[in-house]
């Protein structure tokens, strides 16, 4: 056990024995076309060769992992085909001698094979336990743990890729130069430390303050992306905004090409935002048609459904503004801190709308955008244009984001506050020369912060949080 002395049994802090041999049903019971019974342990080669006998030379001689198919004669049931899957050493998903068998996904061969592996000295898995076992021998971080544990419980394909890809190393990635990097800050300054009396600088002051800030930049941007994209379930959220009747509710019923916002020429009929999910290819975008921008005063409904509307623009990744060319000034009714708030967002388009009804359209865009389309939809033109920007704007956000599994997202944040916090400390320490060891203290502890995002540092209360959702077999 390399990571922790004591760890998870599920019920208290007890020391967890790694040395015993596990098994359990790692599929469904419900019952399917194929079952998986998994194993993992020292005695893993022995327990196979005492229930497939014919096997035991080449599970002996095995040096790498092997697939062997045999059968076994279950009571009452019969001979029974099984695929004997058999890794010998470490190099295995545990780290440990690990087997798995194969065979119809009948829950009572399923029992009756695990029943045999029990009385051959197996003993049954806690939930979690295969993955907890993984993580003790190093073969996964935390963060991939709870990956796996988001791949058992996606409910949707954006929710298993999001899982895939942290289980891939999706989040350890973006910290694993700034780690490096501060640690070799760290022993440039404990160096420094120890030839304090010979006077020896081993990085200057003005590169540690450097250093320091660009690494307390680097952990607030990863902050803000978990904390944004914490939603696993989300994709590319693209928020239609505008004054009422502006045509906002016909572009999103066009873009996904069903009736999913109500549409009348009575301004004001949005009156709370309607998310719809848009898939164009492997591109998926979530269009979230809002209520018409209004000064509203009071506590009416017009007045929640415009807080409403501003808490969508806070979250959303594309803020596309609707201007009819029919009232092209009705922006401009907005007063100055809503006009100010609206170009705040994180990237703000606009669109002419009804250009149908003056085809010969041209007017300069009243707000500061970064790009600007004009389109009709009864005509539908002007459509495709804007759908190509959409795609590749995706695209290339699936490149750069970084969405992590609800668990991870709640655990990571506030240890990414602290590191940011830290280092913080640490750079301000070194402005007032209030002397490197009091910047190394506080370098260490933002080092520790990161450990805990990576998933390289955990303790008994985490474990338990994690592996206690896992089901048997996992």
């Amino acid at each position: 056990m390399s990571r922790i002395k004591q760890s998870w049994t599920g019920v208290d802090h007890v020391p967890l024995e790694t040395e015993s041999t596990i098994c359990a049903i790692a599929t469904g019971t419900q019952g399917a076309l194929r079952g998986a019974i998994r194993m993992s342990g020292p005695e893993s080669g022995p327990i196979l060769e005492a229930l497939f006998p014919s096997l035991a030379g080449d599970l002996r001689s095995a040096r790498s992992a092997q697939r062997y198919p045999s059968h076994l004669v279950l009571e009452q049931l019969g001979e029974l085909s099984i695929d004997v899957f058999y890794w010998p050493d470490p190099r295995s998903y545990t780290g440990q001698p690990s087997a798995e068998l194969h065979l119809l996904g009948a829950p009572v061969l399923l029992e009756q094979v695990q029943a045999r592996l029990l009385e051959l000295g197996a003993t049954l898995a806690k939930p979690g336990e295969f993955t907890l076992r993984a993580y003790l021998a190093g073969r996964l971080d935390l963060t991939q743990c709870e990956a796996v544990l988001g791949l058992i419980h996606a409910h949707s394909e954006r929710e298993f890729q999001v899982a895939l890809s942290q289980l891939a190393g999706g989040l350890s990635g973006p910290l694993k130069d700034l780690r490096q990097d501060l640690i070799d800050l760290l022993a440039d300054l404990e160096a420094g430390l120890d030839f304090v009396d010979e006077d020896i600088a081993f990085v200057e002051q003005d590169q540690v303050i450097q250093r320091l800030e660009q690494a307390e930049q680097q952990v607030e941007r990863l902050r803000e992306q978990i904390q944004q994209r914490r939603g696993q379930g989300a994709e590319f959220q693209v928020a239609i905004i505008g004054p009422p009747n502006a045509g906002k509710s016909s572009l999103i019923n066009a873009l996904s090409d069903s009736e999913v916002s109500i549409i009348s020429s009575q301004a004001g009929t949005t009156r709370d935002y309607v998310r719809s999910r848009v898939r164009w290819g492997d591109i998926a975008i979530d269009l979230l048609d809002t209520a018409g921008l209004e000064e509203v005063w009071g506590t009416g409904p017009r007045a929640l459904a415009q807080e409403r509307t501003w808490e969508v623009l806070g979250k959303a990744d594309l803020v596309i503004l609707c201007l009819s060319v029919e009232s092209p000034t009705d922006a401009l009714g907005l007063d100055s801190r809503s006009l100010a708030a609206l170009a705040k967002c994180s990237r703000l388009w606009g669109i002419w709308t009804k250009s149908d009804l003056q085809p010969d359209w041209k007017s300069p865009w009243p707000l500061p955008v970064e790009r600007i389309f004009t389109l009709s939809v009864q005509e539908r033109s002007g459509l495709a244009p804007l759908q190509e920007a959409l795609a590749q704007t995706v695209a290339a956000w699936q490149q750069s984001s970084l969405d992590v599994v609800p668990m991870t997202g709640v655990r990571c944040e506030s240890a990414l506050a602290r590191a940011a916090q830290s280092l913080g400390y640490a750079r301000q320490t070194c402005v007032d020369r209030a002397g490197d060891e009091l910047v190394a203290g506080e370098l260490r502890l933002a080092l520790e912060e990161l450990g805990q995002v990576a998933g390289t540092v955990a303790n008994n209360d985490v474990l338990d949080a994690l592996f206690s959702r896992f089901c048997i077999g996992k």
